[in-house]
């Protein structure tokens, strides 16, 4: 065999592999993290994890949208420590997907209040993402929160259609693929959450 055609045939294992590994990549989640490395990365998930001290949590649920696959549940959430007479804040969506399997049936996802106007406003940048953002054949718009709630807009490898997802969760993940419509309705959800919470100053 030449070698030019022994380079071609290679060349074309490389394309083959290539192909198929991007064809599986939004179906595959991050590993889970170790929970010994675990920390508190916004005020909700410190003050939900206080000892030593009376809290007080009040919920609101504001909606529920019915993803492929799952549903994330939206809720304001306010928690106050009776010791030192401080509160904290937010939103929490409940993302409840029987994927992937062995997983929880949910993952609880904590967003504090100082986030969720620049969620709403990532919310309505990447719900505009096109074609037009990269010269390249495919693109993927994303943002994440600091309690690691992420909003993704792609453009799917199968068939070219633009489509959404969101993704959450620390140890455990589950990722929940929707519209661009459904995430529009996420948003609203979470801008209805923010209202309920002024509604307490």
């Amino acid at each position: 065999m030449s070698s030019s055609r022994s380079l071609f045939l290679a060349a074309i294992v490389i394309a083959a592999s290539f192909g198929s590994a991007s064809a599986q990549r939004r179906d595959r989640l991050p590993a889970p993290r170790d929970p010994q490395f675990y920390a508190p990365r916004n005020k909700l998930e410190e003050y939900t994890g206080r000892i030593d001290s009376v809290l007080i949590q009040g919920q609101t649920w504001t909606g529920t949208l019915r993803a492929q696959g799952g549903t994330a549940r939206v809720e304001a959430i306010e928690i106050r420590d009776t010791h030192d007479q401080t509160r904290a804040t937010g939103v929490i969506v409940v993302m409840s997907a029987p994927d992937p399997p062995g997983s929880p049936p949910e993952i609880r996802v904590m967003i504090d209040y100082e986030e969720i106007d620049p969620l709403v406003n990532a919310f309505d940048t990447i719900a505009k993402a096109s074609e037009s953002v990269t010269k390249l054949a495919h693109f993927e718009t994303r943002y994440r929160t600091h309690g690691d709630f992420e909003i993704i807009v792609f453009k799917e490898i199968a068939g070219g259609a633009i489509a959404a997802a969101v993704e959450g969760g620390f140890y455990d993940r589950k990722r929940l693929f929707m519209s661009i419509d459904d995430l529009t309705k996420l948003r609203w959800m979470i801008a209805q959450a923010k209202d309920r919470l002024d509604e307490l100053k």
